[in-house]
């Protein structure tokens, strides 16, 4: 009864969160936000896009302009990635709650023990954060694998801060904000690079895992 229910909750928070990741995109979002930069209602607002900002897959390097316009590039940068890395905790915290050895989440719950077993923890989320790949999968992932805390945080922070630093830049350095600005600082060299760098970390793990898996058949 137990993991249908859970089954039942996740199959509807997963379609609540499709429907608002096609209902809002940062572009749209964020050129109707630059008026309420200056209001005294900015910090409540900049909470909730984080909240948001794991489940609608939105780039880190978005809101890190934000930040950065209103309150400038040094504060910017570590409120950022502050906010960045608490956000990323509640779909971590969701995977962990939704462990399970049978039916859908079952078969989630193998295939990120088996990524995190062979890439190591930190190396893992680090590569996830790195690689274009959707926030709050790799989050959710890792509350499935049973990351500990303090490897998701760190892999989380480090493989965050490229990106938050380049739209923190971004955005201090625009006179006006705008979504094309902050969207554009994040080119596609940056990406693949990144990429780069990711595949790099979880090549040969993986590489490895697999070699042991064939010789165990």
């Amino acid at each position: 009864m137990r993991s249908t229910r859970r089954t039942l909750v996740g199959a509807l928070a997963l379609l609540a969160l499709v429907g608002a990741a096609l209902a809002l995109s940062p572009e749209r979002a964020l050129d109707r936000l630059v008026a309420s930069v200056d209001s005294p209602w900015f910090p409540l607002v900049l909470v909730a896009l984080y909240l948001l900002r794991p489940v609608l897959s939105w780039p880190v390097a978005v809101l890190a302009a934000l930040v950065s316009f209103r309150y400038g590039l040094w504060v910017g940068v570590p409120l950022s990635l502050f906010g960045t890395v608490t956000a990323s905790l509640a779909p971590y915290w969701t995977g962990r709650y939704a462990r399970s050895e049978v039916g859908l989440f079952g078969r989630v719950t193998g295939g990120s023990e088996r990524y995190f077993d062979a890439t190591g923890d930190f190396r893992g989320v680090l590569a996830g954060r790195l690689a274009p790949a959707p926030g709050g999968t790799v989050s959710a992932a890792a509350g499935f694998a049973d990351v500990p805390v303090p490897e998701y945080v760190s892999g989380t922070a480090v493989g965050h801060l490229p990106w938050t630093l380049v739209g923190a830049v971004a955005g201090h350095s625009m006179a006006h904000l705008s979504s094309a600005g902050a969207l554009g600082a994040v080119d596609r060299w940056l990406v693949v690079g990144a990429s780069l760098v990711a595949l790099v970390l979880v090549a040969r793990p993986v590489a490895r895992a697999v070699r042991a898996g064939r010789a165990q058949k």
